[in-house]
């Protein structure tokens, strides 16, 4: 209930403020520049983690920190695979994982754990198959339908108590990963050894499928130099499930996983944040996954992304904010970062507004809409330069990716508004909505 009149509290701030910016020419200007003061600090964390990026990959680059396969010293990691009718692709990824140089003197530092979620598609058997030259290295476990919540973090709750290792990783079904992920992820913690949690770089392993799924992958680059950003200037930056790492001491201390949760990655940046805790970044450890190559399913997605990002925002935000033992400087860039999902619902009720006010003397400021749609892509197009950048692309190809990935991110301004009429009138999302996948093999 909570959740339904925030939303609608949000709705109806949004039809306020566009209806005064389109008919007020004060009210306008000020929003105007409070969009041109977000645009600057957008520029800002776009440089800072371009920087944060560039610096590690170059390194990655140039051979320094190579990694050697020798996991002496680094802690053991538990790698979860959640996998509910993944048929096509969990053989590869659990061929990649177990084939990981992450050993010392005693053997290998690592296990993983597959967790056939109550699949009907022989998901199981495909992944024991894929397990069975591993030996114990790889084990196939199965949660049975009505066990719990149909969701990714009840899935991994249900993981808890088979868990060795002092840290647990989870990657998607789809994931490809190169023998040295491991050992890259954990070399990287060394520079935040304090973090309490890192995030891996996500990839598209089909990007060269269309342009749909090359847009995916500019937005992956984008999202890796926002979080960048929000990390090198001590912000909250978060974890995006596929290719996440958790200190298990961290993830215990803040009461495990929600199982209600339908954006589990999110919930838990939260409560991390929430707990003092901060997020660290691996741009140089790559996981490939596969994009959504339909538009129907893509919107099914990110729908559903969208409605788990703004309910976390809801129920977790207002607590984070006003937490006073928090450094300024998180709460104010989480606050910043709210307005990421600000700015869709004042384009669409501003739009919309606009439209009702062609038959009425008194005509609507059509700047209003445009300054936010252009402000939006601006800063997209931003993060999407550093992202792109960090990797050595430059000149027009640089551009052109750049400005793809800024047209691709549009599409939010249309999803949230979408998911906050959802949160206000119909059920809530308990599921996890089942991503389909081609199968695709490494590139």
């Amino acid at each position: 209930m909570t959740s339904r009149l925030l939303a609608a509290a949000v709705l109806l701030a949004s039809v306020l403020i566009a209806w005064l910016a389109i008919s007020f020419t004060l009210a306008a200007r000020i929003l105007q520049g409070a969009i041109g003061v977000s645009m600057l600090y957008v520029g800002y964390l776009a440089w800072r983690g371009w920087r944060a990026m560039r610096d590690p990959l170059r390194a990655a680059a140039s051979g320094a920190g190579v990694a050697t396969g020798d996991a002496s010293g680094l802690p053991r990691v538990t790698v979860v695979v959640p996998a509910r009718n993944e048929a096509s692709v969990i053989g590869g990824a659990v061929a990649d994982l177990g084939r990981q140089a992450y050993a010392d003197a005693a053997g290998p530092r690592f296990d993983v754990l597959v967790v056939d979620d109550g699949s009907t598609d022989g998901t199981g058997g495909q992944a024991r198959a894929a397990a069975a030259p591993f030996g114990d290295r790889v084990r196939v476990v199965r949660r049975e339908p009505g066990s719990g919540p149909p969701t990714k973090a009840a899935v991994l709750s249900f993981a808890q108590p088979y868990l060795s290792g002092e840290v647990l990783a989870t990657v998607d079904a789809d994931a490809r990963l190169a023998p040295d992920f491991l050992e890259r992820v954990m070399r990287a913690w060394q520079r935040d050894a304090g973090a309490a949690a890192i995030q891996a770089q996500r990839r598209v392993l089909n990007a060269a499928s269309g342009w749909l799924a090359a847009a995916q992958d500019e937005e992956l680059l984008m999202d890796m130099a926002s979080q960048c950003g929000r990390w090198a200037t001590d912000g909250t930056a978060e974890l995006r499930g596929n290719g996440m790492f958790l200190r298990r001491s961290a993830l215990e201390a803040v009461g495990g996983w929600d199982e209600r949760a339908i954006t589990e990655d999110l919930d838990i940046s939260t409560r991390l944040a929430e707990a003092g805790e901060r997020v660290t970044l691996a741009p140089e450890a790559e996981v490939r996954e596969e994009a959504v190559e339909q538009l129907r399913p893509l919107w099914t997605q990110r729908l559903r992304w969208a409605e788990g990002s703004l309910r976390r925002l809801m129920e977790r935000g207002p607590g984070l904010v006003v937490d006073s033992r928090l450094p300024l400087g998180r709460r104010v860039d989480f606050l910043v970062f709210v307005g990421e999902f600000v700015i869709p619902p004042l384009f669409a009720t501003a739009t919309a507004a606009s439209l009702l006010t062609v038959a009425l003397p008194q005509r609507a400021d059509w700047s209003v809409p445009l300054a936010l749609v252009v402000g939006y892509g601006l800063g997209t197009f931003l993060l999407g330069l550093a992202g792109i950048a960090a990797h050595g692309v430059r000149g027009l190809p640089l551009l052109g990716r750049a400005l793809r990935g800024a047209l691709f991110l549009s599409h939010w301004l249309v999803v949230v508004p979408a998911a906050l009429l959802r949160i206000c009138f119909g059920p809530r999302t308990v599921a996890f909505a089942q991503t389909p996948r081609v199968g695709r093999t490494v590139g």
